[in-house]
């Protein structure tokens, strides 16, 4: 009988998965990457040669937001695959283009499978503005300085925008792919240094990538680790998770616990 999976559960099969298929070689993997404003996350997220997303339907998930989540990503993303259970197969197969993939997902007692439905295709011809979209301000302003054009650091960071679009867009799009191998290669690297040495991963790993979990959890152990139990029902914990879903992977600090005060 098939087992029920959760997102989670496919994701890690998922990465496993490319792995084998050599699909990460020389790739940056980013975990539940936002684009559109942080108005959509993509579950996964690859940047290699190309900027792809990976939108994941669970046994226990729906297509309400099916419809609207394709807009988005295939305007922000080069390549997008769907990967689904069983059950959704044939809608998700009814109502995608034919650039986008569809790769359906099995669980038995052998482990998940995977079974590509419809392969989909790259387009790497975004519009410049998606593509500088992706970029931290600070990046924004190394793409100007790399190429010469000058700006005053007090610019608004549409402004900057407007700067780059003057660039190629072949420029622009190695420069974006480039920064967000970088920003992430810390992460990505730690999680899939995993897979080169054979360990097994699983869903607790996912924590290493996302930079904010590590750079939170190093300094939560310092920060509490002389506290007694009695001393920390002082402290409120912080939804780390949910602030990171609405704003980012690349917020400044956040601390995971803070203490309780009473407003009068």
């Amino acid at each position: 009988m098939a087992e029920l999976l959760r997102e989670q559960e496919v994701k890690i099969a998922l990465i496993e998965w490319l792995y084998k298929k050599g699909m990460l070689s020389d790739a940056t993997i980013i975990n539940e990457m936002v684009v559109a404003n942080w108005s959509r996350r993509a579950d996964l997220a690859i940047a290699n040669g190309s900027l792809q997303a990976f939108e994941i339907k669970s046994d226990f998930d729906s297509l309400k937001r099916l419809d609207g989540q394709l807009k988005i990503f295939k305007s922000s993303f080069e390549k997008v695959t769907i990967v689904c259970a069983p059950k959704f197969t044939s809608e998700v197969s009814k109502r995608v283009s034919s650039d986008v993939g569809v790769v359906e997902f099995q669980s038995n007692n052998s482990g998940v499978r995977f079974k590509i439905i419809q392969k989909g295709r790259v387009c790497s011809r975004l519009n410049k503005f998606i593509y500088l979209g992706f970029l931290l301000k600070s990046e924004l302003k190394d793409l100007l300085n790399q190429h010469g054009i000058t700006f005053s650091n007090e610019l608004h960071r549409d402004c900057l925008e407007v700067l780059a679009s003057k660039l190629s867009l072949n420029k622009i799009r190695e420069f974006v792919i480039t920064s967000i191998k970088n920003r992430y290669h810390a992460t990505s690297n730690e999680f899939l240094s995993r897979l080169h040495g054979n360990q097994e991963i699983s869903i607790g790993d996912l924590a290493l990538l996302s930079k904010a979990k590590r750079r939170n959890n190093s300094l939560v152990k310092f920060e509490f680790k002389a506290c007694s139990e009695k001393s920390l029902n002082e402290y409120h914990k912080v939804d780390v998770d949910s602030i990171v879903r609405k704003y980012g992977d690349d917020v400044s600090y956040i601390p995971e616990k803070v203490l309780k005060r009473v407003v009068s």
